[in-house]
């Protein structure tokens, strides 16, 4: 063990005691909300929490005597533990494990590699007598370097799938990154008091970066989770990009899939019965229903994609990089069965059930659009055809079409 002086000391019980904070409000949010993601939250941060602490040797440095033994296995099987259980997690804060390929095999396969590596460093450092301490360590260093590696390659998939928040995410992979360098070089030799203070600093940004996006997204999902159910007061509001600003969102959605050479979809989305309730239910309640059905095709379609209100009854939404062939169908099915389901408008005290008659036109585009406005008007024709069809036989009410139908 390298000496360490009382400035380092207290550097790394610092770091720990941020971790041991971060982990009581984790624990705490999971008491108050008792849900999935809080539970995420405290797996999170107190098993790379933990991995951070024994790696930085602040355990032994406190109690010498725990030198060597069981310190070691864990010390070497927590990290990749921890980067198996940071990668799933990204991949369910980025909800595109479903829709593209190339997230889905990283996060799975990356996972299920740094669960097996974990499990051999663990046997090996138990073995003693097959490596020494520091050639365990540097494997492991070698091992959570890929997991960094993987993490970092999911959230630049990200951005360009269009997730806003997944620049964010990359900052994290770039702290995440530090916090491995320095804590590995750490346990390795001796490291100096300004690699020390930038290593901590890397450690704390990364969870705080990663806990302030989880809890934005679980809040942003929460929400839509109450106004699609009728269960918010729909002046919440959601973001409803309008009108024209809708083309250069198009545009950007197809210039994306085009770069990554796969399919896109652009769906339009009519609402034929909309002011239905006008006479009955009082002014607003359109936009109530709006709102209410923009939370919908939100939560389906996920936070990377475009939504927005095309025209006053009809909505317009692109699904950008589309690899699989059927999900052009998949995803009109789900809009269908999602957006036919009664809403619940009006005054708390005056309450009424509106039943979307809906009609839905879509268009799957190979290879590269420049017409973005006639992919949209295209398939509003559609959505309006389909619509009348709905009027009279449940389930006519869908309509698709490839690109050169749009062009024709």
């Amino acid at each position: 063990m390298n000496t360490v002086t009382p400035s380092e000391l207290a550097l790394w019980s610092a770091m720990a005691g941020a971790i041991l904070l971060l982990s009581i409000v984790a624990a705490a949010d999971l008491v108050a909300s008792r849900s999935v993601s809080a539970v995420r939250g405290l797996a999170f941060i107190l098993l790379t929490g933990g991995s951070s602490i024994l790696v930085s040797g602040l355990p032994e440095m406190l109690m010498p005597a725990l030198r060597g033994g069981v310190v070691l296995p864990l010390a070497a099987s927590f990290g990749p533990l921890s980067g198996a259980l940071a990668l799933t997690y990204l991949g369910v804060w980025l909800g595109a494990a479903r829709d593209d390929r190339l997230i889905r095999w990283i996060v799975t396969g990356g996972s299920f590699g740094l669960v097996l590596a974990a499990v051999v460093l663990a046997v090996i450092a138990l073995l003693e007598d097959v490596w020494r301490p520091a050639q365990v360590l540097a494997a492991a260093a070698a091992v959570n370097a890929l997991s960094v590696l993987c993490a970092a390659m999911v959230a630049v998939r990200g951005v360009t799938l269009g997730d806003a928040l997944a620049r964010w995410m990359v900052v994290a992979c770039l702290c995440l990154a530090g916090m491995v360098v320095g804590l590995y070089s750490k346990s390795l030799q001796s490291l100096g008091l300004g690699m020390a203070v930038l290593t901590v600093a890397c450690t704390i940004g990364y969870f705080l970066i990663v806990i302030a996006l989880t809890l934005q997204r679980n809040r942003e999902q929460r929400k839509l989770s109450r106004l699609a159910q009728s269960l918010a007061d729909p002046s919440w509001g959601v973001d409803m990009t309008l009108g024209s600003r809708l083309l250069p969102h198009v545009e950007d959605a197809l210039w994306r899939s085009a770069r990554v050479g796969r399919d896109c979809v652009v769906a339009a989305i009519s609402i034929a019965n909309l002011y239905q309730l006008g006479g009955v239910a009082g002014h607003g309640v359109d936009q109530q229903i709006l709102v209410v059905l923009l939370a919908r095709i939100r939560r389906i379609v996920g936070f990377r994609n475009v939504v927005g209100l095309y025209h006053p009854r009809c909505f317009v939404l692109v699904v950008s990089a589309v690899q699989d062939p059927q999900r052009s169908q998949l995803l009109a099915a789900r809009l269908r069965r999602e957006l036919r389901k009664p809403v619940s408008v009006g005054e708390a005290q005056n309450r009424h059930i509106f039943e979307p008659t809906i009609g839905v036109g879509l268009i799957r585009i190979a290879g590269s659009c420049s017409d973005a406005l006639g992919v949209m008007n295209r398939a509003e024709q559609l959505a309006l055809e389909a619509a009348q069809l709905s009027a009279g036989v449940i389930g006519e009410d869908f309509i698709e079409a490839s690109y050169g139908a749009a062009k024709g």
